[in-house]
């Protein structure tokens, strides 16, 4: 997983708190203080977004670049990976698109405003694995597939940690000091990322909608709800996420 265009600059202690958070919620999974950790680290890396919005909100504040993060998808179920990269790009102001690598991995380029981008990222790499974890963990009723089971419950993992990440930040743009102000340059930053991938990724094209089937759903979203947060072919091979 890389992150283009600049140098990666140290961890700001925002994100330090956040990852520190995550950890100790997956070392006492299942239990009620994890939740308690994970609710406190959904609000700080909502917080940490909008924080950063009303700073450049500001009259003096800069606009953050827009960046490209490249995140290599491996290993078994790779659509429904790449599907989880999307609902996380797209809950925090991103964009992405997929691309298949030479040695049969797919590589989803995120694009977005840094700060965004380096959430994408930390979630991205924690959640992957969790989420596979998960599935390989379910027993499917008799008479359906194990891999049409999984699947539908990684769709229902992506769709709900997905919302719940639009909720924490809608949240948090309301909580602000000002969320007038917070909430527009957060639309805006959705748009220069749009505008980035149009103008990076110029022979993009809208990909079909997945169609997976109902019989996990159900308990992917539960443990979406739980977890730590932390096809149409064109030009290049790549299809727009999120559309």
């Amino acid at each position: 997983m890389t992150i283009r265009d600049s140098a990666t600059r140290p961890a700001d202690k925002s994100l330090e708190r956040i990852r520190k958070l995550f950890a100790k919620a997956e070392s006492v999974a299942g239990t009620p203080e994890a939740e308690v950790l994970l609710e406190r680290a959904y609000h700080l890396l909502a917080k940490y977004g909008v924080d950063e919005a009303l700073a450049r909100s500001a009259p003096d504040g800069g606009a953050s670049e827009v960046t490209v993060l490249d995140h290599v998808v491996s290993g078994r179920y790779q659509p429904d990976q790449v599907a989880l990269v999307a609902a996380l790009a797209g809950a925090l102001h991103c964009r992405a698109v997929v691309a298949p690598a030479t040695d049969g991995r797919r590589v989803v380029h995120v694009v977005g405003v840094r700060r965004h981008v380096e959430r994408v990222a930390m979630l991205a790499g924690a959640l992957s694995g969790v989420m596979l974890a998960a599935a390989a963990r379910q027993r499917p009723a008799p008479g359906v597939s194990a891999v049409t089971h999984r699947k539908s419950f990684m769709a229902g993992f992506a769709f709900e940690v997905g919302r719940r990440l639009e909720s924490a930040e809608q949240t948090a743009v309301r909580e602000s000091a000002d969320a007038a102000g917070a909430g527009l340059v957060l639309r805006s930053d959705a748009q220069r990322a749009a505008a980035a991938l149009r103008e990076r990724f110029p022979h993009t094209a809208p990909g079909r909608r997945r169609r997976v089937a109902d019989t996990g759903l159900a308990e992917g979203r539960r443990a979406g709800s739980a977890v730590d947060l932390g096809q149409r072919r064109f030009a290049g091979g790549r299809r727009q996420l999120g559309a």
